[in-house]
């Protein structure tokens, strides 16, 4: 979810462009074919953090929210098979990103990882100074007011 007392106004972040590897799709339709909780979950990624080489990032597969933006996911056929989430703040930032999956038993490394295209452009700490790389919050926020 967005970080506390961020509201970011959905409408108003551009559509992400996701692409995610072989490796990222074969591991998900496996997944999905294989583990019945997952069953009405969808695939979420989510800014967990921020440190001076930039974001990082989760994966994981939690229930849709109100706010989620929705990517979908095609398959090497071209099929769609799932849909990926993003709440708007790590929309915002996660533009232009692509999922593997990494499989690396002899440093006891497994799981799902996402690189930022635009990494740099969030390396360090004064990149907030410039107002287009800040996130368009709702009017209501932007105003000083909250709902209640």
């Amino acid at each position: 979810m967005t970080p506390t007392g961020t509201i970011v106004d959905p409408k108003k972040v551009s559509k992400p462009v996701i692409e995610l590897t072989a490796n990222a799709l074969s591991q998900l339709e496996l997944l999905l074919e294989n583990d019945f909780t997952l069953k009405g979950l969808y695939l979420r990624l989510l800014i967990s953090g921020k440190g001076c080489d930039g974001f990082t990032y989760s994966v994981g597969f939690t229930e849709w929210h109100q706010d989620d933006i929705k990517l979908p996911v095609f398959n090497e056929k071209g099929d769609q098979f799932m849909e990926v989430l993003m709440d708007p703040f790590t929309a915002f930032y996660l533009q232009k990103s692509s999922i593997d999956y990494v499989q690396d038993f002899a440093n006891n490394n497994e799981g799902f990882v996402v690189t930022n295209l635009n990494q740099k452009t969030f390396a360090g700490k004064f990149w907030r100074a410039d107002d287009t790389k800040v996130p368009p919050l709702a009017n209501d926020l932007a105003a000083g007011t909250t709902k209640s």
